[in-house]
């Protein structure tokens, strides 16, 4: 017992040096303020100070990347409007259908909806319905266009005008790889006919939201259809390879 004497009272010497040396506020200030400075600490919280809109769990701080850098600014478009596009296009595709030439394409595009971000993107296209069958893209003697699958979007159809039907799902016979003056296109793919899929027949009003990886096909009745479609990036996918 003796012999322990010492050891307890050397060690309690050590630990009350211990804590009073972490307790000594001048030191405990110099390290916290080096540590402050290297990590500019100081400045964020003086930037957030500055920005009220920064809100909990540091949401919409002005340290973080903005979440919508390219967002479009509030935009309308009319019923008539897009009616009044459907007509128009109805018009252009049916010119062009008659001209010697004309590209394997029953698709035109155009009217007031034009967006691009890096999310998502908008537009109007047209579908013409055809009378003599022609080659689609994949050396298909048809009257319908190539059935089409995106790996890397959604598509969501929003008809504005007209009748058809839409083939979603199923398998895509002699499905192909989309060629593009580059080559081919990862994880865009074209063929008919389509094996196995459901059909909706769709008019103006009627919405169709169609998955990744889905097989589907256009088949417009005799005076075609027109949509607003958006297509939405997965999110990690290259935006630059969705057709």
């Amino acid at each position: 017992m003796k012999r322990m004497f010492p050891v307890v009272i050397i060690g309690a010497a050590l630990l009350g040096f211990v804590a009073g040396y972490a307790s000594k506020p001048a030191a405990t200030s110099s390290v916290l303020g080096a540590h402050s400075g290297d990590f500019s600490v100081v400045p964020s919280a003086v930037a957030q100070e500055k920005k009220p809109e920064v809100m909990p769990f540091n949401y919409n701080s002005p340290r973080e990347p903005a979440l919508a850098p390219d967002a479009p600014p509030t935009t309308y478009w009319s019923a008539d409007d897009l009616h009044k596009a459907h007509l128009d296009l109805a018009e252009v595709a049916s010119k062009a259908l008659k001209e010697a030439g004309t590209g394997s394409s029953q698709s035109f595009g155009g009217g007031p909806v034009h967006i691009s971000t890096r999310n998502f993107s908008i537009f109007q296209l047209y579908r013409a319905h055809r009378e003599q069958p022609v080659l689609s893209l994949t050396k298909v003697n048809s009257i319908w266009d190539d059935a089409e699958m995106h790996a890397g979007a959604y598509d969501f159809y929003v008809i504005t005008g007209g009748t058809g039907e839409m083939i979603v799902g199923g398998k895509i016979a002699n499905r192909q790889n989309l060629m593009d003056k580059d080559g081919p296109v990862p994880g865009e793919y074209r063929g008919q006919p389509v094996i196995g899929g459901q059909t909706f027949k769709v008019k103006a009003g009627d919405c169709l939201l169609i998955p990744p990886d889905t097989p589907h096909q256009p088949k417009p009745d005799t005076g075609g259809f027109s949509y607003v479609i958006m297509k939405i990036n997965v999110g990690i996918y290259p935006w630059s390879l969705v057709r």
